[in-house]
């Protein structure tokens, strides 16, 4: 940006000064040191060179011809600032993917490699432009693994324009281009420790979980045993945005739904029970009676036996046989499995199977209005801020649905722990993933 509109840069630049002559005599590097103050104080002096190119081409083919995308939503909301009032467009590339685009050509501020491959991939405009400094070495134009092998498929012009001089001296070449570091190795890296939980199998009020580190400075234990979690998608369109994710597709970046000092599971239930109202006590005594005989058989002829003698009567998903005595899971999915179940711990069927499925079926009810809560409090959220920052409370005024919020996935353990099973997804405070974002 000119430097009128380019505060941040006019501060940082006079910051550098000013840290630089403190170290003067310090430091045995003050031929340097001074160097690196004048380079500083020459910001000031001229406009950026990118910027007056890209003013030049918005106004060589029109602002209505063209978008300008840049790689952050910081960027956005600065060049909005100076391009907004030219009648310039200024997007990010989450942006551009779900706006709709009628303009000719996106003209790129950076190095591809600031932008997904999609940008030119899967372009939203039929010519796409990059301008870069000349002084950035990688200006490599990613290009799909299937264009070689196309007929006919869509060929979309993308070009780089080079700005200023390149340096007459190429910076001395410490690797190899057959052996680079990766740069994710460069990165910082949570420290994960060793694992300090036994090397034995779970206790019935215990569970293998991995430490999932938050956007947040918080953290959770996710286990396996619900198979998946609630989570939001904000690239997809309103309405759409809340679901579920399979526990094994959980990964840095993904976007998940939880509440403060509680897992959904749990204040679920208390939503069902309520919603049952007089025959709420009389169901919960009957999940804690077939829950408790389950334990008590478990306890007595060991999971594994369990296993095999339910599988002999025709019990299908006998592998369950842990997770149905926990609180959190209201009976097994199958209604054969369940009679089964029932009649292998010595009781009648009902009052248990009906007790049991009122009970879910009011769960499922009770999920439905949160999921319809959810989106309607994820329409209202302004989704930019979660890009930016990586977490954003939802506002749901709501009794039993305060506390509610999104956050980023930010590392995942490698390897599991034993938590208590009433630790798990709930989220806590945590500081080990404060340096990833």
């Amino acid at each position: 940006m000119p430097n009128e509109y380019n505060t941040q840069l006019q501060v940082a630049a006079g910051e550098v000064g000013r840290q630089a002559l403190r170290l003067l005599g310090a430091v045995d590097e003050e031929d340097l040191l001074r160097e690196v103050s004048d380079a500083a104080a020459a910001l000031s002096t001229r406009d950026p060179l990118v910027g007056g190119v890209l003013a030049e081409s918005l106004a060589e083919v029109g602002s209505d011809s063209a978008v300008v995308v840049v790689a952050s939503t910081r960027s956005r909301q600065g060049l909005d600032r100076w391009l907004g009032p030219l009648g310039g467009r200024v997007l990010t590339l989450g942006d551009l993917e779900r706006a709709d685009v009628p303009e000719e050509i996106a003209y790129f501020v950076g190095p591809p490699r600031f932008f997904k491959p999609t940008a030119v991939t899967a372009p939203r405009t039929p010519e796409v432009t990059f301008i870069v400094p000349a002084w950035f070495g990688d200006r490599t134009v990613p290009t799909s693994a299937i264009a070689d092998y196309a007929e006919g498929g869509i060929c979309v012009a993308a070009r780089v324009i080079e700005v200023g001089d390149r340096p007459a001296m190429a910076p001395e070449q410490t690797l190899t281009e057959q052996n680079p570091i990766p740069e994710e190795r460069l990165l910082p890296q949570p420290f994960w420790g060793r694992r300090p939980s036994e090397d034995r199998a779970p206790d019935k009020d215990e569970v293998e979980a991995r430490k999932i580190l938050l956007s947040g400075s918080r953290a959770i234990w996710l286990d396996d045993d619900g198979e998946r979690i609630r989570a939001l998608d904000p690239t997809q369109p309103p309405g759409e945005r809340v679901g579920y994710s399979n526990v094994s597709a959980v990964a840095p970046g993904t976007h998940l739904l939880l509440r403060e000092g509680e897992a959904e599971r749990e204040s679920l239930q208390a939503r069902a029970f309520a919603r049952i109202g007089a025959r709420a006590s009389a169901i919960e005594a009957s999940q804690a009676s077939w829950k408790a005989a389950l334990i008590e058989k478990l306890a007595m002829r060991g999971v594994g036996e369990s296993e095999r003698a339910l599988r002999a009567l025709g019990v299908r998903a006998a592998g369950q046989v842990r997770a149905w005595a926990s609180a959190h899971v209201m009976r097994p999915q199958s209604d054969g499995d369940f009679e089964r179940l029932l009649e292998w711990l010595g009781l009648s069927v009902q009052p248990y199977f009906g007790h049991a499925t009122l009970l879910r079926h009011e769960v499922h009810l009770a999920t439905r209005e949160l999921r319809d809560r959810l989106e309607s409090a994820a329409d209202a959220a302004d989704l930019h801020e979660l890009e930016r920052v990586g977490h954003l409370s939802l506002d749901i005024a709501e009794p039993g649905l305060r506390g509610m919020f999104v956050t980023r996935v930010l590392a995942i353990a490698p390897f599991t722990e034993l938590v208590r099973r009433y630790d798990a997804r709930v989220p806590f405070a945590d500081e080990g993933a404060r340096w990833l974002e």
